[in-house]
């Protein structure tokens, strides 16, 4: 005579259901990314060198071609506030420089990029994030090559602009912009 199976106990239900639930923890945002091997670990994803030190130390990394891709990560659709620290590559008499931002396929938009490391901000509306993986996209109005441009150059990559820092905040936790850098979690 076979002998019907036993059921799990209520315990074993209750464990299962427990785990499951677990799996739905939220994303960690990306806030903050220091162009350094430290914070920006696989959120470089197209057009940018390696990380290289100002002379007083700090890293950065240069957008080496018209277009860059940066992999963020977000809790979903959300007003958020985009900051970040840069200069471009300049050279006597050379075009000005300019950099339109994207998160995901909603323009946001064209910012100029004056002389020296400076810091720029804007925003982007909710609308624009989903949850998981993100792509914060920046267009440059060029890229040029320094043994073209400047005498006695050899440097054959082509830049458009150097990053020193990017942050990302909800819109609630913004800040004004200024020079003195991030604001760190």
């Amino acid at each position: 005579m076979k002998t019907p199976r036993s059921l799990p106990s209520a315990s074993v239900v209750l464990a299962l259901a427990l785990t499951g639930a677990g799996c739905g923890h939220p994303v960690p945002e990306t806030r903050f990314i220091g162009f350094d091997p430290e914070s920006s670990s696989g959120a470089l994803a197209s057009g940018w060198s390696g990380f290289e030190k100002t002379p007083e130390g700090d890293t950065f990394v240069w957008a080496q071609a018209r277009e860059t891709v940066l992999t963020i990560s977000a809790g979903g659709p959300a007003d958020r506030f985009i900051r970040f620290r840069a200069w471009p590559f300049r050279w006597a008499g050379g075009p000005p420089q300019t950099v339109t931002i994207w998160v995901n396929d909603v323009r946001l938009e064209t910012v100029l990029l004056g002389d020296g490391p400076r810091v720029y901000s804007t925003t982007s509306p909710g609308p624009a994030w989903k949850s998981g993986r993100n792509v914060l996209r920046l267009e440059f109005a060029w890229a040029e090559a320094p043994k073209d441009r400047l005498p006695g150059g050899s440097d054959a990559r082509t830049l458009a602009a150097a990053f020193d820092w990017i942050e990302i905040l909800p819109a609630s936790e913004t800040l004004p912009a200024t020079a003195a850098g991030p604001r760190r979690p």
